[in-house]
């Protein structure tokens, strides 16, 4: 276990630190915040961090991991792509834990240092503040700046930089150089390219432009929230269907409604009235917590909450967005309500994959690269497997009965996805369990699906499948053990929803829980055969896997 001001730190604690760690770093690589890593964006870190430490950095070799990083072959890795590149590094380095921790926190600081050195535009600071200072400029909420907007703001913007920076940064003749394309109003690309051009024409460095940045950030916020304690009256939705069904990504937008044609499926909203929400609110589960005593739902129950944000650049339909933040100063719910006070914003808000919050059972982390030898050793007997299609696609089909027997040195196998539409879309999958003593933390194994051969003649193969993820927990004592796993691509919505001009969240489920599964584990008897592998099908165990067969009425 890893140490940290004298205490221990647990598995699931190191577990969650090395991924908030593998995504800042990530974030810290993508310099334009596009959600991708460019090969010039991945060379331009590594080449940095290689020479600060004195290293000669081989370009050809960087190309190289970049290639073979890109598994889909889209010259540009995602988060997923860039965290199985580290991970894959660090169990060759044979790495524990807490040295992946500590060696993911150094290089991102290393990152951020080298990215505050290229200069402002590259400042991961500059960048967020100077699109918090957009928003706040933004007084109408539709996305872009206004000349009338941009004039309201040059008091307050001149008294705070005037000792620092440049006055002309939001004059007049600012207003019209910025404004590249001539249609009268800014977009955020202008007003942050403007920016950083006035930026990199003053004599200051990065760290003393974003402390000026801040200043103005927060007298333009304390102007916006002056006498005002509360959103005006916000509509609440939720979900038509009692049980909303779970599709993937790829089979649940074709039903909903469109910029273009708003009328399909306008019943799977059901509005249950209006509430204001406090502006003091700092978190998601703020929000949250309010929307289940309006909407009368117990306590314990886990919602998701989605907004319909300002339209990019002033035009088509405003995206759907996904209500974030578990700390205050994280996520996006002081910037909803900053929005939700402003005269275009849409005052919607969407209810959905409402679920029940485990009370006793503890989100249990992934196994390590030091565990998982140990772990695949017990395996000694045959598997148990339930797959995610079988058990949460459309209806669902029933779990296996309680409690479900096993033996020693069995394995449980929960069989997820991995990402949908080749790549597109990722999934998200968390184990929930009590007693690992009894069964083990999850094991993670990929699984490649081989594509399936057309039977037209030309036509060769279809493309290649999306893998999947296998969850694998081994029998390890005697004793009972209760785990569900939640299956997700929730924070894929608004991207789906982006990409087909949905105006609101797709009316389906976008988690859903396999579980909760009671395994008893009882003493071996018997040989055991470690390649036996059953599937359960709804009714019954099987050799094959997917769903029982349905009889069909009427007939005998």
């Amino acid at each position: 276990q890893a140490h940290f001001g004298g205490f221990a730190m647990d598995p699931q604690a190191e577990e969650a630190q090395v991924e908030a760690g593998l995504e800042a770093l990530f974030k810290a690589y993508d310099l334009d915040e596009s959600g991708e890593l460019s090969r010039d964006e991945f060379l331009a870190i590594e080449m940095r961090l290689h020479l600060e430490d004195g290293e000669v950095y081989n370009m050809e070799s960087g190309r190289a991991k970049m290639t073979l990083s890109d598994r889909d072959g889209s010259g540009c890795l995602d988060y997923e792509e860039f965290r199985a590149r580290f991970l894959q590094t660090y169990q060759e380095q044979g790495l524990s834990r807490a040295e992946v921790i500590e060696h993911v926190a150094d290089q991102t600081k290393k990152a951020l240092l080298e990215r505050a050195k290229m200069g402002p535009r590259y400042h991961a600071g500059i960048r967020q503040t100077l699109r918090n200072i957009f928003s706040l400029f933004d007084v109408s909420g539709d996305g872009l700046l206004s000349p009338e907007e941009w004039i309201a703001a040059q008091k307050t913007v001149a008294a705070e930089v005037s000792d620092d920076l440049d006055e002309g940064w939001v004059d007049e003749a600012a207003f019209a150089a910025a404004d590249t394309n001539g249609d009268g109003v800014l977009d955020m690309a202008e007003f942050l390219e403007a920016s950083f051009a006035m930026f990199e024409g003053v004599k200051k460095r990065a760290d003393s432009i974003l402390q000026t940045l801040l200043r103005v950030e927060k007298v333009l916020n304390q102007q916006r929230m002056a006498g005002r304690k509360e959103t005006s009256p916000v509509t609440i939705f939720v979900q038509k269907a009692e049980k909303p069904e779970f599709q993937p990504p790829s089979m649940s937008w074709q039903d909903e409604p469109t910029d273009e044609d708003g009328s399909k499926n306008a019943d799977a909203w059901i509005p249950m009235g209006e509430v204001a929400l406090p502006l003091n609110f700092q978190t998601a589960e703020d929000v949250a917590a309010l929307l289940r005593l309006f909407l009368k739902l117990p306590s314990e129950m886990w919602v998701s909450v989605f907004f319909l944000g300002p339209p990019k650049d002033g035009t088509g339909p405003r995206p759907v967005t996904l209500l974030r933040g578990e700390q205050p100063g994280q996520g996006n719910t002081t910037a909803m309500l900053q929005y939700l006070t402003k005269p275009s914003a849409e005052l919607k808000l969407f209810v959905k994959n409402t679920r029940k919050r485990p009370s006793k059972l503890i989100r249990q982390p992934r196994a390590f690269l030091e565990e998982r030898e140990s772990l695949f050793a017990a395996r000694v007997g045959g598997a148990w497997g339930l797959d995610w299609e079988t058990q949460l696609v459309g209806d669902g089909e029933s779990l296996p009965p309680r409690p479900m027997i096993m033996q020693l040195g069995e394995t449980l196998i929960i069989e997820v996805p991995q990402t949908d539409e080749h790549g597109e879309y990722r999934y998200v999958a968390n184990a929930y369990m009590d007693n690992i003593e009894v069964l083990s933390k999850p094991v993670n194994e990929v699984i490649e699906v081989k594509a399936k051969k057309t039977k037209k003649k030309g036509k060769g193969s279809a493309p290649e499948p999306d893998p999947l993820l296998q969850l694998t927990f081994v029998a390890l004592k005697e004793g009972q053990c209760i785990l569900f796993v939640d299956v997700s691509w929730e924070d894929q919505e608004e991207k789906l929803c982006g990409e087909h001009s949905l105006t609101a969240p797709v009316a389906e489920n976008t988690i859903a829980r396999i579980g909760p599964i009671q395994v008893d584990v009882q003493k071996a008897t018997g040989k055991l055969d470690k390649s036996a592998m059953q599937w359960w099908n709804g009714e019954k165990w099987s050799n094959k896997k997917g769903p029982a067969k349905k009889k069909k009425k009427g007939k005998k």
